[in-house]
């Protein structure tokens, strides 16, 4: 069965890369290439796919929002990591949410049909490079999902307003949240979450 994928990245190099290496297999069609989460979002109102391949970092929205409205919708739909982020936690957040699978970009090119074709299979697939072993600190393993999900929002400079628009929550729970994070990783202001957020290599930046 040919399986019709679509390619999310805001890099045009990954997009035709990836899209050349899977056209040259016979059980995937490539049949979007999109720039942005949004671009596919509003693709995905006239034609599903069998496989997403997002990356998860991109101007706009990233791509864990993106995985979140994508299985909200289409629950069926897999959807795929493909990133140049080896943190652990994050790997663990996408998964939780429902991708069957992360593949870092430094995966060799058998690694990544291997992941694909283990994933179509049924598997969760995760890329052998990244180290799921490695822990976060005490304090970071303390947060809830939703947390985490402020904790991103405020380290990457959001108000409590931007944060509660992007989150779908009210100024009230993010306000709420941000006082049992300060708490639960004893600090006493926003900015140090930066720090944190960096010092755990979760601070996602947009890729040069």
């Amino acid at each position: 069965m040919l399986l019709k994928l679509m390619i999310v990245d805001d890099h045009a190099i990954v997009r035709s890369g990836l899209s050349r290496l899977l056209e040259s297999q016979s059980q995937f069609q490539v049949i979007e290439t999109l720039d942005s989460a949004e671009a596919l979002l509003v693709k995905c109102k006239t034609q599903v796919p069998d496989l997403v391949i997002t990356d998860l970092s991109m101007p706009g929205m990233g791509g864990i929002e993106l995985v979140k409205r994508l299985l909200l919708k289409w629950p069926k739909l897999k959807v795929v990591i493909f990133s140049i982020y080896q943190n652990p936690y994050l790997v663990n957040r996408v998964i939780e949410l429902g991708a069957k699978g992360y593949i870092s970009k430094s995966s060799e090119t058998q690694v990544i049909l291997d992941g694909l074709k283990a994933i179509i299979r049924g598997d969760v697939f995760i890329s052998s490079d990244i180290n799921m072993q490695t822990e976060l600190s005490g304090s970071m393993n303390k947060l809830s999902a939703r947390e985490f999900d402020i904790f991103k929002c405020i380290s990457e400079g959001l108000g409590t307003k931007q944060a509660s628009e992007k989150l779908f929550l009210s100024e009230k729970t993010i306000a709420n949240n941000i006082s049992i994070i300060k708490r639960k990783l004893n600090i006493s202001c926003s900015t140090e979450m930066v720090h944190i957020a960096l010092a755990e290599g979760l601070f996602i930046a947009e890729e040069s």
